[in-house]
């Protein structure tokens, strides 16, 4: 929010128009499609043991709808990273760290002196 302040502050001292785009990151690590993570992990050199772990952890997961004491059939979950894990937050930065990236090369973002502060993540109230 500091980042976000000044940056408004120091434009507006002189004239220049700010603009913003805010993403609403709440439901994001159940977008994190599974085989494109695998696919960044093996890109940033995680070790081939870590990412097969993954594979088998994540590649295995099925659920089905229960209503009242029907079940439905079981499907496949293909998205998403497991809310609460201790490794969750990790696996998310990584999914999207090509977004950041082309981001920062863009020329677009705030900068405070070298520093890019474009891409700012704020906890859900």
């Amino acid at each position: 929010m500091f980042a976000l302040h000044e940056s408004i502050k120091y434009h507006a001292k002189y004239g220049r128009k700010v603009f913003g785009a805010f993403l609403d990151f709440s439901k994001a690590f159940d977008k994190v499609r599974h085989n494109a993570l695998l696919k960044k992990l093996l890109y940033k050199q995680v070790p081939i043991s870590v990412v097969l772990l993954l594979k088998n952890w994540y590649g295995r997961l099925c659920c089905c709808v229960k209503w009242n004491k029907a079940m439905g059939q079981w499907f496949s979950i293909l998205c998403g990273v497991r809310q609460g894990g201790v490794l969750s937050p990790y696996l998310y930065a990584i999914y999207v760290d090509d977004l950041i990236n082309e981001l920062r090369s863009s020329g677009y973002g705030a900068h405070i002196g070298s520093v890019f502060v474009g891409v700012c993540f704020m906890p859900t109230i």
